[in-house]
């Protein structure tokens, strides 16, 4: 009775441990989605900071630029505090419709197309079209591009003109092949590496290209095609329409809109880069812009702390639901027959894991949270995701411990309960240990695809770095090179933690 009454205090221990890491993280969880109690007027407003020098990640890692600095003219004229949220330009409309934002500004061209889905605001600002190429190139119109190779962003104006369809009367051969990118800066990288013959792209952001890239790339305005920007807002939300419409028509009587107009548009400066011709002293130059000129460091450290916290969270979510999993689908080896709780885990580990983590991640933030709360979906979706494997993990490693104990801690007097609590899962533990260590370091990087909720991990630090620096080699080495080495201080771990496990087996 005395070892009982052992194994019952440490395992009462265990379960306290385990009840405070639960408690820590539903109180990370309430605390990411705890909302704005003092009752002041929120607008939150979505963009997409791969626009400059409308919208753009500045040094400071913050969402900056024209259209950022309009907005927050326009909310402290009228009262609101002004949120911002940077998400991919194609779901800034279908974040609008589902209410995740109230409002859209990212250098957004109104268009009868747009207009039946959303309302717009009085246009802010008139913009041409340009085409950018390489130095080299010979184009400089429209009707050049028929046939070639076309790099734009997606969904985009320049997306419209160079798409080959009926109502396009300049682009008429269909074997003109338009590569389409999720942002500006992907289509100049690729006109750089030859992979396209240009870029269309609106007026301002391609000056700023070609200026980050002088004596690579060039530019020439596309004639006879303007667009007016106007700020969207959801269909018949006539208060915000109305203020953001008497807010800005106030920062224009005040002077604030043509002091933004100069700072931002005719104003803005790249980063100073040095060159040399010593290859070696050329590599530190691009080290030095690439990391400190532009800050791309802090862009890094906090993405790693973005990725280490969801990380750490979705396994004690994992952990604890695939414990859960796990011991509801042994049931059917306890009554020798499946049971109610044997199916519900079957079903839920075989959805699971019979869908992308990606899609399973859309469809918590996009569905369930309405594109708010991005960490708290992160890290629920990638919690759900893991439990599934660890479920199966932890189930393969109470099989494999022989049937014999249960018999023998059923003779001591244990329950099936205790049996398992005190005898079976210490021993399965010890089993499970390294494939558990497989999936927390799957798990690690699994979390690369946070970007697409627009959150800022590593991977996402990263794709700033290149769209400020146009570099793409060093960004991606830094972050495979942090990757691994969390991966590698995790598996050092690991093996500690097993070897100290497995001396009480040694005699």
């Amino acid at each position: 009775m005395k070892n009982k009454a052992s194994l019952k205090i440490k395992a009462s221990l265990k379960i306290k441990a385990s009840l405070m890491g639960i408690l820590l993280c539903v109180m990370f969880v309430v605390g990411c989605g705890k909302g704005n109690e003092t009752g002041e007027k929120i607008l939150r407003v979505g963009t997409n900071a791969e626009f400059p020098p409308f919208e753009y990640i500045n040094n400071d890692g913050e969402v900056d630029g024209f259209d950022i600095a309009v907005m927050k003219a326009i909310g402290e004229e009228m009262g609101y505090n002004v949120e911002f949220q940077n998400m991919e330009f194609k779901s800034l409309i279908g974040s609008l419709k589902t209410g995740a934002v109230d409002a859209v500004i990212a250098g957004m061209t109104v268009t009868d197309e747009r207009k039946e889905s959303v309302d717009f605001t009085n246009t802010y600002y008139q913009a041409t079209q340009h085409i950018v190429v390489r130095v080299d190139s010979d184009i400089t119109t429209l009707e050049q591009l028929n046939g070639k190779k076309v790099a734009v962003q997606e969904g985009t104006t320049g997306d419209l003109l160079v798409t080959p369809e009926e109502d396009n009367e300049i682009i008429t051969d269909s074997s003109t092949e338009v590569k389409r990118f999720k942002k500006g800066t992907d289509a100049i990288i690729e006109l750089k590496n030859g992979s396209v013959d240009a870029v269309v792209v609106d007026a301002n952001p391609a000056k700023q290209f070609v200026s980050a890239n002088e004596g690579v790339l060039k530019s020439v305005e596309v004639e006879g095609i303007t667009e007016e920007y106007a700020i969207a807002v959801s269909k018949g939300n006539e208060q915000v329409l109305n203020d953001i419409n008497e807010g800005m028509q106030r920062i224009k009587e005040n002077g604030v809109f043509d002091e933004l107009v100069e700072t931002y548009i005719n104003g803005t400066e790249q980063s100073v880069r040095k060159h040399s011709d010593n290859p070696v002293m050329e590599f530190i130059y691009t080290l030095e812009f690439v990391f400190i000129s532009t800050n791309g460091y802090k862009l890094l450290l906090q993405g790693l702390l973005a990725t280490i916290g969801i990380s750490l969270a979705a396994v004690l979510v994992g952990v604890v639901l695939g414990l859960i999993i796990a011991l509801m689908k042994m049931t059917e080896v306890q009554k020798g027959k499946k049971t109610l709780f044997s199916r519900i885990a079957t079903i839920y580990i075989d959805i699971i894991r019979g869908t992308p983590a990606i899609v399973q991640l859309l469809i918590m933030y996009m569905v369930v949270f309405q594109s708010k709360m991005g960490i708290v979906a992160a890290v629920l979706t990638f919690g759900i995701n893991s439990a599934a494997y660890v479920a199966e993990i932890i189930r393969a490693g109470i099989l494999a411990v022989d049937k014999g104990q249960m018999e023998g801690g059923r003779s001591l007097g244990f329950s099936y309960g205790e049996t398992m609590r005190y005898i079976i899962l210490p021993q399965a533990i010890k089993n499970i240990l390294p494939a558990l260590g497989n999936e927390f370091i799957t798990l690690i990087k699994e979390t690369a695809i946070v970007g697409y909720v627009a959150i800022q991990d590593l991977t996402k630090a990263a794709d700033f770095i290149i769209s400020r620096t146009y570099e793409t080699f060093l960004p991606l080495i830094a972050i495979a090179i942090i990757y691994y080495c969390l991966v590698k201080l995790l598996t050092k771990g690991l093996n500690v933690f097993e070897r100290r496990l497995r001396q009480s087996d040694i005699r």
